[in-house]
């Protein structure tokens, strides 16, 4: 597309909508950064504001104009963004390590024996999935009822329909919190001093799950692929804290868990080479992907020298992600469990032989196979109500039973491996 069309390049989004998709490392910094230019408020999107994208486009969940962080700017913009980043700096460091480990023990329990398992649907789809459940506070029902609208939202299955299902469920969930605060994500944001109403506590909420769960998801597993892929991934020395940063740094260079989103869009015509011009209010995907790559092969010294993270797979500019240190936390932590608790845990099909699916947004295998010596799982308590992860230190955890996966963590496993 770069040798037709140059570093910005005319798309087809779906049939008769169009946009732009910036493959240049520097152009999508500079535009980013842009504010007065370019806005990520979509009410801009012309093509959906003159009613030519279609009510029931897949497009729309991920598009249409919203009231949370990513999708205004400004003061506005600044109001929701502290909300977030104050509610989840709130949780410290500990509970993400330990609720985060907790789950991934508890989902290798649950297909260790077996010798082999898909370590994407298995692993890597289930425990942002589950470490954001708990981090919400959602209750049972509820945790399936989301969890399911959110990855049928992702796969573009009765997106829209998806979408309001998910709304629906936070919604609930915030009437139970006014009656019922507790120590949780959405407690604290009901409460933050930005005084945000029910409705933009649902958006902000609905904002930090999307980003959360399927993009972790797709960091895990480009994370694990890359470990299983260097000959002594299993070593205690490559599994601590600096060695798994660094291959965060190169998995974020070469095969960032988002290609090309978010989306901005021009307030103004914008001239760009080739006596070409971006129409005002037409969509431009900020390609990550692309605009890593060329950056790595034309400064391939200087990126493979250093740990360099220059990278842009977390954005650029005022909307750059604010929990990637949370991201990371969960991909490292499920990157050491896995290789720690599989010995020989090895790829089981050749890279080349993986099947792999493209949307706009990201492109990932459709399985990651693994196979392993069969673990015995450690003994179990036989309560499987356990509400969630324990809140003892780790040396008290190490010496407790496994209390297992709670009953919502098998509720949701089960219901999500069916679909």
């Amino acid at each position: 597309m770069r040798a037709d069309h140059g570093p910005v390049v005319p798309v087809e989004l779906e049939p008769g909508v169009h946009g732009w998709l910036v493959t240049d490392y520097t152009t999508l910094i500079s535009w980013s950064r842009d504010t007065t230019v370019f806005s990520h408020d979509s009410r801009l999107w012309r093509d959906f504001t003159e009613g030519r994208v279609d009510p029931d486009s897949p497009l729309l969940p991920m598009m249409a104009p919203r009231t949370n962080a990513l999708f205004v700017d400004g003061a506005e913009h600044q109001r929701y963004r502290r909300a977030i980043t104050d509610a989840l700096g709130a949780i410290d460091d500990d509970r993400w390590r330990e609720t985060t480990t907790h789950y991934a023990d508890r989902l290798v329990d649950e297909f260790c024996a077996k010798g082999e398992a898909d370590a994407l649907n298995d692993y890597a789809r289930m425990l942002p999935l589950l470490v954001m459940n708990d981090v919400l506070g959602l209750d049972e029902a509820q945790g399936l009822r989301f969890v399911t609208a959110m990855r049928n939202m992702w796969l573009g299955i009765d997106a829209e329909k998806s979408r309001a299902e998910a709304e629906r469920v936070l919604s609930e969930l915030i009437t139970v919190k006014h009656r019922r605060p507790g120590d949780d994500l959405t407690t604290r944001l009901l409460q933050h001093r930005a005084a945000l109403s029910d409705e933009e506590v649902i958006m902000q909420l609905f904002l930090v799950v999307a980003a959360g769960n399927e993009p972790t998801a797709n960091l895990i597993n480009a994370a694990l692929r890359a470990a299983l892929a260097e000959p002594a991934a299993h070593g205690s020395a490559s599994l601590s804290d600096a060695t798994l940063n660094d291959l965060m740094d190169r998995v974020l260079w070469r095969d960032p868990p988002i290609t090309n989103y978010p989306v901005i869009y021009p307030r103004v015509d914008v001239p760009i080479e080739g006596g070409r011009v971006i129409e005002a209010g037409s969509p431009i995907l900020l390609g990550f992907a692309a605009a890593n790559h060329f950056f790595a092969r034309e400064n391939a010294e200087r990126v493979e020298e250093t740990a360099n993270r220059a990278h842009v797979a977390w954005g650029a500019g005022p909307h750059r992600c604010p929990a990637r240190e949370e991201a990371i936390t969960i991909a490292i932590i499920a990157v050491r469990v896995l290789l720690t608790r599989l010995p020989g845990v090895r790829q089981a099909v050749a890279p080349e032989e993986l099947r792999w699916q493209m949307s706009t947004l990201s492109w990932l295998p459709l399985r990651l196979p693994i196979t392993f010596s069969p673990q015995a799982p450690p003994p179990s308590d036989s309560d499987e109500g356990a509400s969630g992860p324990p809140r003892t230190s780790g040396e008290e955890r190490s010496e407790s039973a496994n209390p297992g996966l709670s009953s919502l963590a098998r509720f949701l496993v089960r219901a999500l491996r069916r679909s």
